[in-house]
């Protein structure tokens, strides 16, 4: 039967808030710390905040705050109770998972950085030339990256790194109206900036995505979260409809996956024309992240990790990591790619 338990007094309370672009990980009132997914944590399972996990020997503490035996086993520290500690800089100190936090979230910005030259000189050459691929790439980057911080917690346990997930839900939402905004503006489609948009069938779908992406990003806040209460975790929902359309659009734009050419392939060289498609890195990613969010694998991973079993689990996820992570480089590579070239105001004709 379904438990309830609250870790509202743990030490991620004081850091609970709305999360835009992921519904799904603990879908409790994040503000109240109440987490009622008891597939994943029921009354025997691991207590996340705690940092007790299965098979690790707890101390006994007497009155006076000492261990009671001294050849009593301690407990492992976990990554969480690690990261909350403090780097000691210069008589003051920082969280080490703010430092973390700030190094792995600069990265979900670094499409916007890619095409600040060209915004602060208003290149309009190189916004209309770049942007789709520029921000357009950057955009499912971060969708993905907010759509990995669910199975990474499901696997490791750990969760000092879920703030994450909001701020690549926001990186996502800027990327995706800067592309809109550029194509309405900058493309050389034929039309007024509104017909641009839905001109073809990829823009049209593109341009769904950037108006559901919208009251995501509108609400995410504490603010919106108090005054929308349980009617703000269905509009978080909306992230799947998102990744679903995001299906479409790439699979519009590239001719369902057997397109070649400018859309498709383009002229990689590198030889591998297949996984240059973008339709093809979308699936490869999407395996992995959907397969670990249905309630069936979670339920045994669960159960797996209750019982010590952890290389099994390991194990059985490889494959379909190995593959998120090879369909991951390209997107990354191409990012980089595109996005120098539009750093430098020379956009690629790739």
């Amino acid at each position: 039967m379904s438990t309830t338990r609250d870790y509202g007094r743990g030490p991620y309370a004081r850091e609970q808030g709305p999360y835009p672009a992921e519904p799904d990980l603990y879908p409790g009132d994040y503000q109240s710390g109440v987490y009622p997914d008891s597939d994943a944590y029921s009354d025997s399972a691991v207590y996340p905040d705690s940092g007790v996990y299965p098979n690790d020997a707890l101390e006994t503490w007497g009155d006076e705050g000492k261990p009671a035996a001294d050849n009593q086993p301690r407990r492992r520290m976990s990554m969480d109770e690690w990261m909350d500690g403090r780097f000691k800089f210069g008589g003051t100190g920082f969280k080490r998972k703010t430092a973390a936090l700030t190094v792995l979230g600069a990265f979900g910005a670094l499409p916007l950085f890619f095409m600040l030259p060209s915004l602060l000189t208003f290149n309009t050459f190189t916004i209309g030339n770049s942007v789709d691929d520029t921000l357009g790439t950057g955009a499912m980057v971060n969708l993905f990256l907010c759509l990995l911080v669910t199975p990474t917690v499901t696997i490791t346990g750990q969760r000092w790194f879920v703030p994450l997930r909001r701020w690549f839900g926001i990186m996502f939402a800027c990327c995706g109206i800067g592309d809109a905004l550029g194509a309405a503006f900058f493309d050389d489609f034929a039309g007024n900036p509104f017909e641009k948009l839905v001109e073809h069938t990829f823009t049209l779908i593109g341009f769904l995505m950037v108006l559901l992406a919208i009251p995501l990003f509108i609400t995410s806040n504490n603010w919106a979260q108090r005054k929308m209460g349980r009617y703000w975790k269905r509009l978080q929902m909306l992230t799947y409809v998102i990744w679903g359309l995001l299906f479409f659009h790439l699979a519009t734009l590239e001719g369902f996956g057997f397109e070649r050419g400018v859309n498709g392939s383009g002229f990689a060289g590198d030889g591998d024309a297949i996984f240059h498609q973008r339709l093809y890195q979308y699936c490869a990613c999407s395996l992995f992240l959907l397969t670990l969010r249905l309630p069936p694998v979670k339920r045994w991973i669960s159960a797996r990790q209750k019982e010590g079993r952890y290389r099994l689990v390991y194990l059985s996820i490889a494959p379909i990591f190995a593959l998120f992570v090879f369909g991951f480089i390209f997107i990354i590579n191409e990012l980089i790619f595109k996005g120098t070239h539009s750093f430098v105001e020379n956009p690629s004709a790739e």
